[in-house]
C-alpha cells in the first residue's frame, strides 16, 4: 500500500485553557505522514515550506521512511503560519492569525515515483 499526502507542513501557535505554545511544527500533512509512517513505509509527501522550517523535523520524517521528493523548500521565504485559541471544550477555536507565506503561490507537483 502507498499513500500520497498533499497538504500543509507549517508552523502553529496554539493557546488552550491549559497552556500556550509559541511557534511549533504544525500542519495536517506533517502529522498525517508521520502517523501513517507507523503503518506503511510507502508515503509520499507533497507540500511547501520556507527555508525557515526546521531540518530536524524533515529528518524525522525521512527517518520514518517518508519520501520528501515532493516537498518544495522555498529559499528566502517563510513557511505557512497559523495561530489559534481553543476553548474549554477543545472542539471549538478561534483563528487569531494566518500567514499564507509560501502557501499563497504553491503549485503542488506530484513526483513520478508517487504516481499510480
Amino acid at each position: 500500500m502507498s499513500l500520497l499526502v498533499v497538504g500543509t507542513v507549517a508552523f502553529d501557535a496554539i493557546e488552550t485553557p491549559f497552556g500556550k505554545t509559541d511557534k511549533i511544527v504544525g500542519g495536517a500533512a506533517s502529522y498525517i505522514a508521520l502517523a501513517a509512517s507507523y503503518y506503511t513505509k510507502n508515503i509520499h509527501l507533497v507540500s511547501v515550506v520556507g527555508d525557515d522550517f526546521p531540518q530536524e523535523f524533515l529528518n524525522t520524517l525521512k527517518g520514518q521512511g517518508v519520501d520528501l521528493e515532493g516537498l518544495q523548500i522555498k529559499k528566502g521565504e517563510k513557511s505557512f503560519f497559523w495561530s489559534g485559541k481553543y476553548h474549554n471544550d477543545l472542539n471549538s477555536r478561534d483563528t487569531l492569525e494566518t500567514q499564507l507565506n509560501v502557501l499563497e503561490h504553491f503549485t503542488p507537483v506530484v513526483p513520478e515515483g508517487a504516481k499510480m
